[in-house]
């Protein structure tokens, strides 16, 4: 994984954006689970998000953060809000789950998804060539 995705390069070169790419989340986390929330709750969660990856998930990718509430929505046992308390458990639930597949010499969840977006989009690519 490249350093200069992680949240922590992210924060020290472009706090801007990282900001950006948090409410866009916490948007699409309201989509998926059918809610219509106001502009300022949506606000403030996406700085409650913002300020959490900045001060204990910055060696995550925003890639992986936005894979892990996907999954934390559709899977988890905590998946039918998007709060605080939520979200964190769904961060931890993945890092430990990954560690695991780490230690066990397997590839992770996230790893296997990226795997599959690749074999997809070369899929595609191939078939646009084909005339």
């Amino acid at each position: 994984m490249g350093k200069t995705k992680q949240i922590w390069h992210r924060f020290n070169n472009d706090q801007k954006q990282l900001k950006t790419d948090c409410v866009d989340l916490v948007s699409k986390c309201y989509l998926l689970l059918g809610q219509k929330p106001e502009t300022q709750q949506v606000v403030i969660m996406a700085q409650l998000l913002y300020d959490d990856l900045i001060n204990r998930y910055g060696s995550l990718t925003m890639e992986e953060v936005s894979f892990i509430f996907e999954q934390g929505i559709r899977n988890s046992n905590n998946g039918g809000f998007l709060n605080v308390r939520n979200f964190n458990l769904w961060i931890k639930e993945y890092r430990q789950k990954a560690q695991e597949d780490n230690q066990k010499g397997l590839i992770t969840d996230y790893q296997r998804y990226q795997a599959n977006v690749k074999r997809i989009s070369n899929t595609i690519n191939k078939a646009k060539q084909i005339k």
